[in-house]
């Protein structure tokens, strides 16, 4: 349903006054044990909207949301999200009254995380969800907390309008206390313009990697990349654009000839998105550019992966829909100068090892500002805690903590 801006002023009235009836009188431990709540049921698929989300099938099938979904529950445990708090100094603070979201609609669980991370600090929450078929994520979460806790359920709602209007996203800002917002950098730095002086947290273009280095199963590694790789149709600020191999270009011809296999296999599965019209344009183009710039190639027919291996070996972007880059470095050391052009604007990587991450390539990631390391298959499942950009994420939305 629609909004209008005389229903968004009446929803923050709502929301003020249930936040001061359900929220403030619940101690932190209270929103834990609620929230840990509709995350065991959810799993367990003991209520009637845990078994409806298994019947969802747009923007994006259940299957490919499903380990997305596992993780991000799985870390909503009651002794994690208890940690969360104390590790961020928050456990008996109040975050703003009302915070605003906005909600983009690349990947299907944004509203839940910004939602339960507001919950977590008691603040009420007034929720912009994507227009179409990717709302319907975000309101599946508000039927999960309903049917767990309906007073707190009173403390959370959620509208539709077509980002960009104007009226509808000022009054957002000027109605709430603090907004979050996630989407493209035009989109932030315009939503951000609504409230210059006002608390505000931009989530907006980020891209992710992988690096392989020696692997025991090479095949496996290939198989878990393919899976960050078509997760999402590659929309998300976790979703990997290339791929560096630590070795020589044999090896990264190895790696990526074993990816084009995984990719294949997992695009036959129906895991992949649909191929519209605008994505098979977009993946003719770059491929005719590669060949033209003299990479190699490994690809299908269909238009539902494209492999390739840049002759350059600065990090390269995608243009999404299943285009992912795979480069040789001869050692971890060359890393940063191979960065040097995207640091800053790094979310996640993901590291194929036989053994545990080497601390100092760690270091060399934090430096090129990158927040979410993982193993290859992890890269849309980061748990609850965490640090997006690099942020305590509850403690950015609680005043009285500096």
């Amino acid at each position: 349903m629609g909004a209008t801006v005389t229903d968004i002023q009446e929803a923050a009235v709502r929301l003020r006054a249930a936040r001061e009836s359900v929220l403030l009188p619940m101690s932190s431990l209270d929103v834990v044990e609620a929230l840990s709540l509709l995350a065991e049921r959810c799993l367990r698929g003991e209520s009637a909207a845990a078994t409806q989300l298994e019947t969802l099938t747009e923007p994006f099938p259940f299957s490919m949301v499903r380990p997305s979904l596992n993780g991000l529950l799985q870390s909503m445990s009651r002794d994690s999200l208890r940690h969360l708090q104390k590790n961020e100094g928050v456990t008996d603070s109040l975050g703003y009254a009302v915070v605003g979201h906005v909600i983009a609609g690349n990947t299907p669980l944004l509203a839940w995380t910004s939602v339960v991370r507001a919950l977590l600090v008691r603040s009420a929450s007034l929720v912009k969800l994507p227009t179409g078929s990717a709302a319907q994520w975000g309101r599946m979460f508000h039927t999960l907390l309903a049917e767990t806790d309906p007073s707190l359920a009173r403390c959370v709602e959620m509208r539709e309008w077509a980002g960009g209007t104007r009226d509808l996203d000022e009054t957002l800002a000027l109605q709430t206390d603090c907004l979050i917002a996630y989407g493209d950098d035009a989109t932030i730095e315009q939503l951000q313009g609504y409230r210059p002086q006002a608390p505000f947290l931009g989530y907006g273009h980020r891209l992710s990697m992988g690096i392989a280095l020696t692997v025991a199963d090479g095949v496996r590694a290939a198989a878990d990349f393919a899976r960050d790789v078509l997760t999402y149709d590659q929309s998300g600020c976790l979703s990997p654009h290339s791929i560096y191999v630590i070795g020589d270009v044999y090896d990264a011809d190895d790696f990526a000839e074993r990816l084009a296999v995984a990719l294949r296999r997992m695009s036959m599965e129906s895991f992949s998105a649909p191929v519209t019209v605008a994505a098979a344009a977009q993946v003719r183009r770059h491929r005719t550019l590669a060949r033209m710039m003299g990479d190699r190639l490994w690809e299908d027919t269909d238009l539902r992966y494209t492999v390739v291996r840049p002759r350059r070996r600065q990090f390269a972007a995608s243009p999404t829909h299943g285009v992912i880059n795979v480069q040789s470095l001869s050692s971890v050391d060359v890393l940063p100068e191979a960065l040097a052009e995207v640091t800053g604007a790094l979310q996640g990587c993901a590291v194929a090892a036989s053994g545990d991450i080497p601390p100092s390539l760690r270091r060399i990631l934090e430096d090129a500002g990158v927040s979410y390391v993982c193993r290859p298959g992890e890269l849309q499942t980061p748990p609850i805690e965490w640090r997006q950009n690099g942020m305590d994420v509850l403690k950015c939305l609680t005043p009285a903590v500096e």
